[in-house]
């Protein structure tokens, strides 16, 4: 069974990074890296994922201007690069995608050579019985043939 992205949250490593505190809004409200990349339209876990790939300086910068989009107080717009190159320091250096695991890699299922043979005798006795419990149709066979008769001549006289 494949797994599903409701695990990519837990497993990926982006969390710690896309969790972290920006800045206060002006309302008092607490803005994270997460809140700040979903306000410009971006996935979050996508675009830290990408961010991963990328040099830190050029993280830096991009970090920087989605901050400075923000509506924060002119302080913490001013000290945006000073922010992202704190937060870009919570990135990992590689992300584990969603159908990667920590553990080890599984050992592949393996058969026996003899398995389809004994799945091919099996599927044959069991049609052979199914043959043989029904048995042969006899409804058919107990029925006469029609009988043929001769028209009924019109009963009414004729003039």
């Amino acid at each position: 069974m494949s797994r599903t992205d409701v695990f990519a949250l837990k497993d990926n490593g982006l969390n710690s990074f896309l969790f972290a505190e920006v800045g206060v809004q002006s309302n008092g409200s607490t803005l994270t890296v997460l809140s700040v990349l979903a306000r410009l339209g971006e996935d979050p876990w996508g675009q830290a994922a990408q961010w991963v790939s990328l040099p830190r300086p050029d993280i830096i910068d991009r970090l920087a201007r989605s901050i400075e989009q923000m509506p924060l107080p002119p302080r913490a717009l001013r000290d945006a690069r000073q922010t992202a190159t704190r937060l870009s320091k919570l990135l990992p250096t590689q992300v584990i995608k969603p159908n990667q695991s920590n553990a080890a890699t599984p050992i592949p299922l393996t058969w026996p050579r003899w398995t389809p043979v004994v799945l091919v005798v099996i599927m044959l006795a069991i049609a052979v019985g199914s043959t043989l419990l029904t048995g042969p149709d006899t409804k058919g066979a107990a029925l006469a043939p029609f009988a043929q008769t001769e028209p009924v001549p019109d009963s009414a006289p004729s003039n």
